[in-house]
């Protein structure tokens, strides 16, 4: 515990990053300490979900004697925003760290890491302007697609597309599509079709 109450405190003398007028310190900078106070001690992560869509990492933090001492879990949308497009893992990863830490004692000023405070921002920011834009979207692709009696829907932020697609393949892929094996199903990403 004497130790923790160290960690703590240098915690609260180290630089900050601020985001939207709140102080955060980064992971990186926890895991330094996390790394100083406790050398004994791993960090494991772990892919619990990589769909090609969705990524959960679960990161957890183990003492001495192999026992868990806390977890952390982070969910990123492959293309959601410009780091997911190409560090969806990575993003989670570190997001998942950061969470495991909080957990352990080692808060970074709010309990959600800064890319999700700051994601979460933008999301709130662009809702009713996105909204609309779905709407939108939805109605062209349906309209591309409706010539070959085939729809499109929406499911987390990916548009799906339905009907008997034999035979109309090369359409689909001009439109952008991509052929998802494991689901059996034509979708790409809304911001593609934006």
């Amino acid at each position: 515990m004497e130790k923790l109450i160290k960690a703590m405190e240098e915690l609260q003398k180290i630089d900050k990053v601020n985001i939207k007028g709140k102080e955060y310190a980064t992971v990186a900078s926890r895991v330094g300490i996390f790394r100083k106070y406790f050398p004994a001690y791993s960090i494991i992560t772990e892919i619990v979900t990589d769909d090609e869509q969705r990524v959960v990492i679960r990161a957890s933090i183990i003492n001495e004697n192999n026992q868990t001492i806390s977890t952390g879990y982070a969910e990123e949308i492959r293309g959601q925003g410009l780091i997911n497009t190409t560090s969806a893992i990575e993003n989670a990863e570190t997001s998942a760290i950061g969470r495991a830490l909080a957990a352990f004692g080692l808060i970074g000023g709010e309990y959600a890491s800064s890319f999700e405070v700051e994601n979460a921002i933008q999301k709130q920011n662009n809702q009713n302007t996105h909204s609309l834009d779905i709407k939108t979207i939805l109605q062209q692709e349906n309209e591309k697609l409706k010539e070959v009696d085939l729809s499109v829907y929406l499911q987390d932020n990916t548009l799906i597309i339905q009907g008997k697609t034999f035979g109309k393949q090369n359409l689909i892929k001009k439109l952008g599509y991509k052929w998802q094996p494991s689901k059996k199903v034509w979708h790409k990403s809304l911001q593609e079709a934006s």
